[in-house]
């Protein structure tokens, strides 16, 4: 098989950089993915969070053209806009907040600055200790998202415009070729198809794989060479795998996330439907939540874990632990609350905590957009835009340039985000 563009991945990156090149005008796109139901998929198993605040400013413009493509799509994508409101503990990462709201506003953002006082006035299903809060932000633009139709969108697009996705295969291989000068070019990926799904098996081979990194003999298909003129990682927390394949020596890091859903058991039902007609909450620990029908999804991400490809999840433990005190510090409404179920997925994590896109140094024709640190979903319009521009006319496109990995051989030139969670 020959293609003009291979994209290894098809999460929600990859599925948008697919429909953004095929939208061009591009021909013979092709996507392969071990799961293409998603089953461990970053972008499926994250809270649905979207925001543009952050404080990067290639971070916030990206966020912000795909909050505003979420918009124009709201039915499809059971858009929400009901902002994030960030409350802070820390005195001088809030007045660091405070100086950014210029440039987050800069974009229609419209972000707000609100006493501890002003919270619980405003937020009146919200009673955090004073103690714990010097001030909050407020950003009405941002939303919630559900990130499976978001996904479901690209992909059926981009096949409505002649897009091939190949579901259960895995890239076993790289060839590259010595161009002149010193530069390489890569001639094809090999990629091996996986047997179909065991009734028996219960995904576990997927799993094996994608924690391994290994494809079972007994689990081959088929094997297939694909030429192709342009190759994209797209990978997201697997990247580095595909990277190694290259002699690419990658920085991404991937970490457990976990998240549960919490049913709210307080007999004051004013103040129920009130904190179900929230947003996203972000506490001063870190902890985040938001409605999500008539419960609650909450996470933590713990600052000691880590990383490895680790899927499982704590239960009813992490919950105890780690969530329900401080919910129950944001609210008096969790003091009775139950665990539900959770889970847990991949967080693709670079040393300043911000995306990779764009070209790769030392070839001719490879690419990358991965290992944005939880927020893919949220920039997955403006990131598949801007590469796309960039993979069709051979030129840099201004809006992502900042986000080469060329930046982490100068650490002046990292784009450090504090708002990470």
């Amino acid at each position: 098989m020959k293609t003009n563009v291979l994209i290894a991945g098809g999460g929600i990156i990859g599925s948008a950089v697919a429909w953004a090149l095929t939208a061009r005008g591009v021909s013979n796109v092709v996507v392969v993915d071990l799961d293409l139901t998603g089953l461990y998929a970053s972008s499926e198993l994250n809270a649905g969070g979207a925001r543009a605040t952050w404080w990067q400013p290639v971070n916030v413009e990206t966020c912000a053209a795909t909050l505003e493509f979420f918009r124009e799509h709201a039915d499809s994508f059971s858009f929400r806009e009901r902002g994030y409101l960030w409350l802070h503990g820390d005195s001088a990462l809030f007045e660091l907040a405070k100086k950014k709201r210029e440039l987050q506003n800069d974009f229609g953002l419209g972000v707000e600055v609100l006493s501890p006082s002003d919270v619980v006035e405003r937020f009146p299903a919200l009673d955090p200790d004073p103690a714990r809060l010097v001030g909050a932000t407020f950003s009405p633009r941002d939303g919630l998202v559900n990130p499976n139709a978001v996904r479901q969108w690209y992909r059926r697009e981009a096949e409505s415009l002649g897009a091939r996705f190949l579901n259960r295969h895995y890239v076993t291989g790289v060839s590259t070729a010595r161009q002149p000068g010193s530069k390489r070019r890569v001639s094809w990926v090999e990629v091996t198809e996986i047997a179909g799904r065991d009734p028996t098996d219960q995904e576990g081979t997927i799993r094996d794989i994608l924690t391994t990194h290994v494809v079972p003999p007994d689990r081959t298909k088929a094997q297939e060479r694909i030429e192709c003129d342009v190759v994209v990682n797209c990978l997201g927390a697997w990247s580095p795998v595909f990277s190694a394949k290259i002699g690419v020596s990658d920085v991404t890091e991937p970490t457990r996330r976990q998240i549960c859903m919490v049913s709210v058991q307080h007999e004051d039902t004013q103040r129920v439907r009130e904190l179900l007609s929230l947003g996203m909450v972000v506490d001063p620990s870190n902890l985040y939540f938001h409605p999500e029908g008539n419960d609650i999804l909450a996470g933590y991400s713990i600052p000691e874990e880590a990383p490895g490809f680790d899927f499982n999840y704590d239960g009813e433990a992490f919950f105890m632990e780690q969530i329900w005190p401080r919910l129950a510090q944001c609210s008096s409404i969790f003091e009775r609350c139950k665990h539900m179920r959770g889970w847990s997925g991949l967080y693709a994590v670079t040393p300043d905590r911000s995306g990779i896109a764009g070209p790769i140094d030392g070839f001719t024709n490879l690419f990358e957009a991965h290992s944005f640190t939880g927020r893919g979903v949220m920039q997955s319009y403006g990131i598949a835009m801007a590469l796309a521009e960039w993979i069709d006319l051979g030129s840099p496109s201004r809006a992502i340039a900042a986000l080469t990995r060329n930046r982490f051989s100068d650490p002046n030139k990292w784009l450090v985000e504090d708002l990470h969670i």
